[in-house]
């Protein structure tokens, strides 16, 4: 499965909330998980 995962907030680059921290999470989580 492929994902593209789009958001205005990516830690350490612009974070101002919740938001930047799971933009950066995430997609790290769902490497792991072997998703593309």
């Amino acid at each position: 499965m492929k994902l593209l995962f789009v958001t205005s907030e990516a830690y350490p680059l612009v974070k101002t909330g919740g938001l930047g921290d799971v933009a950066y999470s995430l997609p790290v989580a769902l490497q792991r998980a072997d998703v593309d």
